[in-house]
């Protein structure tokens, strides 16, 4: 018997690593004021992890406030489901109007398209 990560659980690492590999890239390239971090959900039907993203800019006189994206497989399908929101509904989960409102599906296979539209979501958030 052997123990192994579920996969959606995988998918969702694997979009968020080449977020950060981009995000990161950004902040070297251009001075890109922003920070964050990963957590994991779970709401029974999708788990994956939500990333949390930031400014750094402490001298802004008008930060923009946090945006909270979640990436896992959607619920009935193999598809990369992402979601966006500037809230969190409580234990790192989405809400329902989130849900309804900020919801993109990717093919399975898709997964550079979907870090891309997330990379891009806050580059627009962050003015990067």
């Amino acid at each position: 018997m052997s123990f192994k990560k579920i996969r959606t659980i995988k998918v969702s690492e694997r979009v968020f690593d080449l977020v950060c590999e981009a995000l990161d890239n950004e902040q070297y390239e251009n001075g890109a004021k922003i920070g964050g971090y990963l957590e994991c959900f779970c709401n029974c039907r999708e788990q994956g992890y939500v990333m949390t993203v930031y400014s750094t800019d402490w001298s802004a006189k008008e930060r923009p406030c946090d945006i909270h994206i979640w990436a896992c497989e959607a619920r009935c399908s193999d598809e990369i489901m992402v979601v966006w929101d500037t809230e969190k509904a409580g234990f790192n989960l989405f809400g329902e109007v989130a849900y309804a409102n900020n919801r993109k599906y990717f093919r399975y296979d898709r997964l550079q398209e979907a870090a891309d539209y997330i990379v891009d979501l806050v580059k627009e958030k962050f003015r990067i």
